[in-house]
């Protein structure tokens, strides 16, 4: 039976981040209440001052269940033992402003991430699994109850967590990631890559050039320059996959014409995509969703910048359009150097790997399980499964490789 899913495109903002943040300050100085302090908080949690939030949030005793978590996200992101101390402190309030069961699942999970932090494992154990009963769908409890049991080395222990989960109707990128992990773990590699799914799952191609345009180079030469001159353009975010890179959050602004022109081509070809892969079977294409928003964000890197090894758990489908590669790296003649994110990756500068993170498998199951490298070049598009591990390796030139990346999620 054919399952079709309704794709809308990201409105369009009018402001950066940045920018509303500067208003936001502003009208709270002015009118200090608690739908402008909610504000407030959400940008300065975005745009990484979490000092700053931190002392607006801290002195209130009336934090709702809202607030409290974006108290709780601040202390972890400063990753000091007394930061960890306080966000546990604070996830226990939020636990209690809690509306839902699902709220509450949250609370927990974030509990769970500072309990795992200050050392406390057992209780990070039954705090993350008491999450996980309360809400079978809680993404964060699903992935750090999974390391800890892949730390433990206990593959069995995510599997089973795995199966209970999905007999709840849980579906979710960390849900099959972890089934794949535990998989590779446990030495059962075939089955590890059939739960991945990537060969069957993935899709690599051209794009065409949008309406207007006869030339995909010169379309994407023209978008180089909107983005490189977009009001969004920070450096590094706190929270991310990206190591010492320039990224823009949200590039699709009504002053950015070519990224919307771009994210309609984008939304067709996953389209077409989706039409290809509906009889194919595997849980992931059986949670396909029956509406989804095609979200985006802009990726800069320099010489020494790159992607660690990680998923998209808010996604379904990902995927990434390379908008300007560097030559040399689109005709393989770079040299990745010595380091954390070079080491033994000569060659491969720029490219873009799929497998599976040594640091929560094993290397040597992680080397079992293989890697597929994917060399970019300007106009390419690659959509795969939310849950596929990926990471990128540094280039190593004063040239920058811009790509675009996106997420189909469910809503």
């Amino acid at each position: 039976m054919e399952h079709r899913t309704r794709i809308e495109i990201e409105t369009a903002k009018h402001l950066t981040v940045s920018q509303e943040l500067l208003f936001v300050r502003l009208a709270y100085d002015r009118n200090p209440n608690r739908v402008m302090r909610l504000r407030l908080a959400t940008l300065l949690l975005v745009c990484d001052a979490f000092d700053d939030l931190v002392a607006l949030l801290a002195p209130h005793d009336d934090l709702d269940f809202t607030q409290a978590m974006l108290l709780v996200q601040a202390h972890l992101a400063r990753e000091t033992p007394e930061d960890s101390r306080q966000a546990r402190r604070v996830a226990d309030h939020a636990f209690s402003e809690a509306g839902s069961d699902a709220q509450r699942a949250a609370a927990l999970a974030a509990r769970g991430k500072a309990e795992t932090r200050l050392g406390d494992i057992a209780a990070a154990r039954a705090t993350l699994g008491q999450a996980l009963r309360l809400d079978p769908r809680e993404k964060d409890a699903c992935k750090r109850l999974a390391a800890l049991d892949l730390a433990a080395n206990d593959p069995a222990a995510v599997l089973a967590m795995a199966d209970s989960l999905t007999a709840q109707g849980a579906a979710h990128a960390r849900l099959f990631a972890a089934r794949a992990l535990a998989h590779a773990k446990a030495g059962a590699i075939d089955v590890a890559r059939a739960a991945a799914g990537l060969d069957d799952l993935s899709a690599m191609e051209m794009l065409a050039p949008p309406p207007g345009w006869d030339d995909i180079h010169a379309f994407n030469a023209a978008l180089a320059e909107e983005l490189l001159a977009h009001p969004g353009l920070r450096y590094e975010r706190y929270g991310t996959a990206s190591a010492l890179t320039w990224r823009i959050d949200s590039p699709a602004t009504r002053k950015a014409p070519l990224v919307r022109l771009l994210l309609a081509q984008i939304a067709d070809a996953i389209d077409a995509h989706l039409d290809r892969i509906d009889r194919v079977d595997h849980p992931w294409a059986r949670a396909r969703p029956a509406s989804a928003v095609l979200r985006s964000w802009c990726v800069i890197t320099e010489s020494a910048g790159f992607e660690t090894w990680h998923v998209h758990q808010f996604g379904w489908l990902s995927g990434v359009y390379y908008v300007r590669v560097p030559d040399s790296i689109a005709q393989g003649d770079r040299l990745v150097g010595k380091g954390a994110a070079g080491e033994g990756a000569a060659g491969l500068g720029g490219c873009l790997a799929f497998g599976m993170p040594g640091e929560l498998i094993g290397d040597e199951a992680a080397s079992a399980f293989g890697t597929r490298i994917v060399r970019p070049r300007d106009g390419l598009m690659l959509a795969f499964p939310s849950h596929s591990y990926h990471r990128t390796f540094p280039h190593g030139l004063g040239e920058k490789r811009i790509c675009i990346a996106f997420d189909l999620r469910p809503t």
